[in-house]
């Protein structure tokens, strides 16, 4: 064999385009969190199968390099890893070029295979492992399988290490030319953002440059609100990447594609649970402008929304509508703003309940709620989609910190043109502000001025990480409360914007 584990380790390995996308979403599915380890797996599964590899066509375009160290690692390993890919290959005297031939080959068709399997289980990693398990023929006595953090279940996280975000597509400092990196999971630091700006500002530049640059270094998942209706093909001042594409979202535009999450999932099933969960749905509801709830209603809502919750597995809004005019009819109380508002939010289906949060969150979602989507409908949305993500990420263990410092990242939550839903003190975006850090949570706040977080509660922006101001006519108290003194916002010129992160402010060029 005319090789050796030198140049084996030096060598570079990739699989077909398609197949490197497949192999992120493994790492998502599994709750990995570096690439070699899906390709490890998708090789080992191809190497288990009698029948020859057979080498893809070299016209397909390539995914990215894996260095074989890294791959297979060094010694023994990379040794071990050599010698079954020969043996397997049947073919005595093999050079570099075609060992990195076969090792793609193997690593595509184990991934199909994988993606088969995997499908077949139903998209349950327990099920999953206990086939791979059967396929190794390794002892299943003993013991059940061990109980998985993965994606699939409750634990991933889709980062590590610390992840440095340039601010916008150029992210110069006006002052002294230098590139300006914030660290969004460092030692201490708040992962969150709030970017404003007038219209036509560059706002929405800068925000899908930093996501588009937290994506290239973690496969995390986003959650992104679209008011405008534009964010999934957004491609920036420079033909970038759409951002739907980078993430690989999928975009959904309710009522017309209902949203496929089981937003009023219990995360406990006691009566405590039950009216904890009718306690946050009345408190989500209230915050319509149709509703009006007096004291009286809020009983009305709390009971009916308990109701359901206790009868009703999926529960779905409709289900509540029910119960409340049955709790209506009960007091013989007249239909008033509760019940027609009810009635308007279930005309058409917002939700379908087929995937659970922890299913729902390891995905990418760009949901689009343009201006003709009533604007009570919008705000449920909005509001019980982030009561789900809170309960979701608050009832996981803290995330995995590394050496370095930084938080493991879970999710991303984006909110395009938030001026939308600021003011009216959402309490699941207040939570997720406040407590989501811990959990590998992450949100970005895209507004129009400083003016706007004027109805939230003044901790809202202290705990955010960066704030970004571009050109705005914003009142100069609220300004310089968030900005510091001295940050005038109407002299800006196109694509600069005040940042404060660490204590500091600075004028920098975005885009």
């Amino acid at each position: 064999m005319s090789i050796s584990l030198v140049e084996v380790a030096g060598a570079n390995f990739r699989t077909d385009y398609d197949s490197d996308k497949l192999n992120t979403d493994f790492m998502g599915r599994l709750g990995m969190r570096k690439r070699y380890l899906p390709a490890r797996l998708a090789i080992s599964r191809s190497l288990a199968m009698n029948a020859p590899v057979e080498l893809p066509d070299e016209e397909l375009d390539q995914g990215k390099v894996i260095k074989g160290d890294t791959l297979f690692g060094t010694g023994t390993a990379l040794s071990v890893w050599l010698a079954l890919i020969v043996e397997r290959a049947g073919e005595p005297d093999i050079d570099t070029k075609r060992l990195i031939a076969l090792v793609g080959a193997h690593w595509r068709r184990g991934l199909a295979k994988l993606d088969e399997e995997w499908e077949q289980a139903g998209a349950d990693i327990s099920r999953f492992v206990r086939r791979l398990v059967e396929v190794a023929e390794l002892p299943t006595a003993g013991g059940r399988l061990p109980v998985s953090t993965g994606a699939s279940g409750t634990g991933a996280t889709f980062s590590s290490g610390e992840i440095k975000v340039p601010l916008g597509e150029i992210g110069e400092d006006v002052s002294t030319k230098e590139e300006v990196f914030w660290s969004l999971n460092g030692k201490g630091g708040a992962p969150h953002t709030a970017i404003m700006g007038g219209s036509g500002s560059g706002k929405t530049v800068m925000a899908a440059a930093m996501l588009r640059s937290i994506r290239e270094q973690a496969p995390v998942p986003l959650i992104a609100f679209d008011f405008k209706g534009d964010l999934s093909g957004f491609t920036g001042t420079q033909g970038q990447m759409a951002l739907g594409e980078a993430f690989e979202a999928q975009v959904i535009e309710p009522p017309r594609m209902p949203i496929p999450l089981d937003v009023l999932a219990l995360s406990q099933k006691d009566q405590f649970g039950i009216d904890e969960a009718a306690l946050r749905f009345r408190e989500s509801f209230s915050r319509l402008k149709g509703s009006k709830l007096g004291d009286r209603q809020r009983n009305y809502v709390h009971e009916a929304a308990a109701r359901a919750l206790s009868n009703e597995e999926p529960c779905e809004l409709s289900h509540i509508r029910d119960r409340l005019l049955e709790v209506y009819e009960e007091h013989e109380a007249r239909e008033d703003g509760a019940t027609s508002s009810m009635e308007e939010l279930c005309r058409f289906p917002l939700f379908v309940p087929q995937m659970s949060p922890a299913e729902f969150f390891q995905k990418s979602w760009i949901i689009k709620l343009p201006p003709n989507v009533p604007e009570d409908s919008r705000t449920i949305v909005v509001n019980l989609v982030l009561d789900a993500l809170d309960q979701h990420l608050n009832g996981l263990a803290d995330a995995e910190t590394g050496p370095d410092g930084a938080r493991g990242l879970r999710v991303l939550c984006m909110i395009d043109e938030a001026h939308q839903i600021l003011g009216t003190k959402l309490p699941s975006l207040s939570r997720l502000i406040r407590m989501s850090r811990s959990k590998g949570g992450a949100v970005m706040l895209v507004s129009q001025s400083p003016d706007d977080f004027s109805g939230e509660d003044d901790e809202f922006l202290d705990n955010m990480g960066l704030v970004a101001a571009f050109a705005t006519n914003a009142k100069p108290g609220a300004a310089a409360r968030v900005l510091g003194k001295g940050a005038n916002l109407t002299n800006l010129q196109t694509g600069q914007c005040f940042v404060r992160f660490d204590k500091t402010t600075r004028k920098i060029r975005a885009w």
